[in-house]
């Protein structure tokens, strides 16, 4: 557990995606909100999860992304895929709002919903920041150092691992040893802190790395994993680490 850990560890190895950009929450489930929000009505999630899982594959396999593009620019990619993918199943009418408007305003939702979330884990992160090393680790486009850039947390960490440049993405651990090891530290001497078990926390603890799983705060207890340390929001780490 952390008190018992606390002397050993030096650098905290934080996940990017619904871990400091939401509230422990998958990405599929924020998407959920905004169409819910942009629509006026829900879709219903097994529906939407197969064109959610097409955009992924596509924004993968097409790589549209660049290292420069933005936030809001990687969204407009991700929800233009989706909305197409919903007409194209008849989820969703061929109408010229579904087709063009539809999708900036999910992309707009989101760009503001994530980086909300970041503003609010900012402080948390340089707080952390004075007196551990922090690192970055994500999968992602080849673009998180522009997000990072963009949002005013890239000066928190040492080092940026952005697995689309280093051709490969968790849950292969060799994603997060990659980080650890380029910034000279043993894995025993780091801590990851993620909302994914498959992603984040296994790979970790297979290199011997202390880990802190985020949970979104509506969890059920039962779903919590209580032999290892876990957290409800970014906020909680400061008394756990610093005291």
């Amino acid at each position: 557990m952390i008190a018992e850990n606390l002397s050993t560890i030096k650098a905290l190895a934080f996940d990017f995606g619904g871990t400091l950009d939401a509230p422990f929450l998958h990405w599929l489930d924020i998407y959920l909100m905004a169409y819910a929000e942009t629509l006026g009505k829900p879709l219903d999630r097994d529906v939407f999860y197969e064109s959610y899982v097409y955009g992924e594959r596509q924004m993968e396999s097409q790589q549209l992304v660049n290292k420069e593009h933005s936030l809001l620019e990687t969204q407009l990619f991700k929800t233009h895929l989706q909305t197409a993918h919903l007409i194209e199943r008849k989820v969703l009418d061929d109408t010229l709002y579904n087709r063009e408007e539809l999708p900036k305003h999910v992309a707009e939702w989101v760009t503001n919903y994530s980086a909300g979330y970041v503003r609010r884990n900012e402080p948390v992160l340089r707080k952390l920041s004075e007196k551990y090393t922090l690192l970055l680790v994500s999968n992602y486009y080849g673009n998180i150092r522009r997000i990072a850039t963009d949002l005013h947390i890239a000066d928190c960490f040492r080092s940026i691992t952005d697995s689309t440049i280093e051709g490969v993405r968790k849950p292969d651990p060799k994603l997060w040893e990659l980080a650890i090891q380029r910034a000279g530290f043993r894995p025993e001497e780091v801590m990851v802190i993620g909302d994914s078990t498959k992603n984040d926390i296994l790979p970790a603890l297979s290199l011997g790395c202390h880990t802190v799983q985020g949970y979104p705060e509506n969890i059920k207890p039962e779903k919590i994993d209580l032999s290892r340390d876990y957290i409800f929001s970014i906020e909680e780490l400061l008394p756990l680490l610093l005291g």
